[in-house]
């Protein structure tokens, strides 16, 4: 599929409602749990992509249309949403997260349009990437998290499903 600026954003529209009905009123047994060391749980990374909305995402964006191609973009602590969040209810984190990707998809249609995309920034990794290669990154990002979210639950019921196992290709997947 041929990325497009339109079609990307009913993901990222999608993504608060999809957490919600996924997460919301379940037990801590269901979202704070994770696969082991070096996992995150639900919560985690609901933490996670709220961190990444606040101070990721548009502000990379922003360094681009600004044209500053030379300078690396600030790096990201993946984790650091783990502190910043750890008084907050996982209600809290979703509300949150929704507000916020509302507030940015706003933003988002008010700074970028198609023929900002195939405009150069800096990762402090990667070197140049366009702008076009960041919202895709964004997209996938949301999906990315989902399918871990759904990976680590259904793990939770590893050893329940007893022979189905057999069956469901989720419980063993890296």
């Amino acid at each position: 599929m041929e990325f497009s600026l339109q079609s990307g954003k009913e993901i990222l529209r999608r993504t608060p409602r999809e957490l919600d009905a996924m997460l919301r009123d379940l037990p801590d047994s269901w979202t704070m749990q994770n696969e082991g060391p070096g996992t995150w749980s639900p919560y985690q990374v609901v933490g996670h992509m709220l961190h990444c909305e606040d101070d990721d995402w548009l502000d990379r964006a922003q360094v681009i249309l600004r044209g500053d191609h030379e300078k690396p973009f600030d790096p990201i602590d993946r984790e650091a949403g783990f502190d910043r969040f750890r008084n907050l209810t996982l209600s809290d984190l979703l509300d949150r997260f929704t507000q916020i990707r509302g507030t940015n998809l706003v933003l988002l249609d008010s700074m970028v349009s198609e023929h900002d995309l195939d405009r150069l920034g800096r990762h402090p990794d990667f070197g140049p990437v366009t702008l076009r290669q960041l919202m895709a990154a964004w997209i996938v990002h949301d999906l990315n998290h989902l399918d871990q979210i759904v990976k680590t639950m259904s793990k939770q019921y590893r050893a329940a499903v007893g022979p189905w196992r057999a069956y469901l290709p989720i419980l063993d997947s890296p």
